[in-house]
């Protein structure tokens, strides 16, 4: 059965960092880390046939399966009577051997028992027993009956194949992207710990005392889905689902899928041994759907506008709308006294200076052009926050400054401000235009330096040599205590 939420897109300009993080963490130790199983498992392998071991322990381990297990001693004996070559017939007893003897704990124990008092068997054998112990499922893996503290962690970030990994990794991509924007990234790993920890918890409780262990993500992936159940409640949302033969898509209320999960989960755990950890992903969906349910319940904040798919910017596009009308119906006056609020209510936003922009540039010898020009220039500090307000800027720099006429706008430190802005992003004609009134003015700010300097340098590029030697020796001239000046004489005396 699979059934999955399709009501969201990831939006890449504000990608799913902490998503994407967990799953670069997830992969990097499955395959880094885990992936040296085999080498491992290999070299415990060998330790155990060549330091002699398999031979020492093969009659302590014909007595266990006597006592513990007499239909495999039965069925191990027929295999030596069997008509199979020699060598085949070896490997096979050693194969078993060696599975009893590095996870069967009875047997383990009962070989302490029996040879501890051998100082080299003891020796061989706690060599052996780091070499199985170094395993990742043996090492970071939840045992339940051993229960130690790190594992709690430890084991959410392993996995028992490429399937199980490849499975969990979709999962967490699809539930985590959607739940890190509702919720933010702080909260979003908080809880998918805490769910994993939950997760555990109840797999634990479930098998508590027993030798079982349990690895992977779904305990805390499981959270995911109970706190996504959790976000949107009653809301109706798109679910894919699968249901053997069945395949589709339904809409419904998000809360009616959390039951149906849970279900499932308890389903699997009482139908017998699959090799799934169901009580763990059962832990985990409660926990995850209590933790986010109680959040919300305490009116702590999420992301409503993406839950309730509300777009922020629909009052500046309604504006921007009605703007548009009014400059067709020539209410210029109108559009005009709009666009300044607009501007007000955002003051940031390229959509509503440009809007302003065009509104007065119908009529260019106006005082009020000159004073919005004036208003877009000193926005220049925020331009590096918008790209798109940064092009806007040096798109009006441009036809302010080759109007010709009188430029108001203009003032010392707006020109200031508007000739760094165009030095970083290497517009010359505007820049050129602006340092000339500088100079014009005699101003003295300590900025000057640094933009003769780099108007200098760009009408060099441009292949403006004599402009270029004008600009060094007005700053030479100038401002000859300057660290720019220092490095020009420097630089034209090597």
């Amino acid at each position: 059965m699979l059934i999955v939420p399709i009501e969201n897109r990831p939006d890449w300009k504000n990608p799913p960092v902490a998503t994407l993080l967990l799953i670069l963490i997830n992969v990097l130790i499955f395959f880094a880390y885990q992936g040296k199983d085999p080498q491992r498992l290999e070299q415990s392998y060998r330790w155990y046939v060549e330091s002699g071991l398999f031979e020492r322990e093969q009659q302590p381990f014909r007595q266990y399966l006597s006592r513990a297990t007499p239909q495999v001693r039965k069925s191990l004996d027929a295999a030596d009577d069997e008509d199979m070559p020699q060598r085949e017939r070896l490997a096979r007893r050693r194969d078993m051997q060696f599975e009893h003897a590095a996870y069967d704990r009875p047997f383990i124990q009962a070989l302490h028992q029996e040879l501890d008092s051998d100082p080299e068997w003891r020796t061989d054998r706690s060599r052996f027993e780091q070499l199985v112990n170094s395993l990742s499922y043996r090492a970071y893996a939840f045992n339940a009956r051993e229960a130690r503290w790190d594992t709690w962690i430890t084991n959410m970030f392993l996995h028992g194949d490429f399937m199980h990994l490849l499975g969990n990794m979709v999962f967490l991509f699809l539930f985590g992207f959607a739940l890190e924007i509702a919720i933010g990234r702080g909260v979003f790993l908080l809880l998918y710990l805490c769910s994993g920890f939950g997760g555990t918890l109840l797999y634990w409780m479930s098998e508590f005392g027993t030798d079982h262990s349990a690895l992977g993500a779904s305990g805390a992936i499981s959270g995911l889905m109970g706190m996504y159940i959790a976000l949107y409640g009653l809301r109706k949302i798109n679910f894919f689902y699968h249901v053997i033969f069945f395949t589709g898509q339904l809409r419904a209320p998000a809360l009616i899928v959390f039951p149906v999960w849970v279900g499932y989960e308890l389903l699997g755990s009482s139908s017998g041994n699959d090799g799934v950890a169901h009580w763990a992903h059962t832990g985990g969906l409660l926990f995850g759907f209590v933790l986010l349910a109680l959040w919300m319940r305490l009116g702590l904040d999420y992301n409503r506008n993406f839950v309730e798919k509300i777009d922020p910017d629909t009052p500046l596009k309604s504006a921007l709308s009605r703007l548009q009308e009014l400059v067709v119906m020539m209410k210029l006056d109108e559009a005009r006294r709009a666009a300044v609020q607009l501007v007000k209510a955002h003051p940031h936003d390229a959509r509503a200076w440009r809007a302003l922009y065009n509104v007065v540039k119908i009529s260019p010898a106006s005082r009020e052009y000159h004073e919005t020009v004036h208003a877009l220039f000193k926005q220049a500090g925020h331009a590096a926050r918008d790209p798109v307000l940064q092009d806007l800027i040096v798109e009006v720099a441009h036809a302010y400054t080759a109007t010709g006429g009188a430029t108001p706008a203009l003032t010392e430190s707006v020109s200031l401000l508007l000739a760094q802005r165009l030095g970083r992003v290497e517009h010359i004609k505007p820049l050129a235009v602006l340092t000339e009134r500088l100079l014009e003015r005699q101003c003295r700010h300590q900025m000057m330096p640094r933009i003769l300097q780099a108007v200098a340098n760009l009408s060099a590029k441009a292949q403006l040599a004599a402009q270029a030697q004008r600009y060094r020796e007005q700053l030479l001239e100038r401002f000859p205590d300057s660290d720019e000046a220092r490095q020009l004489a420097a630089h034209t005396a090597a």
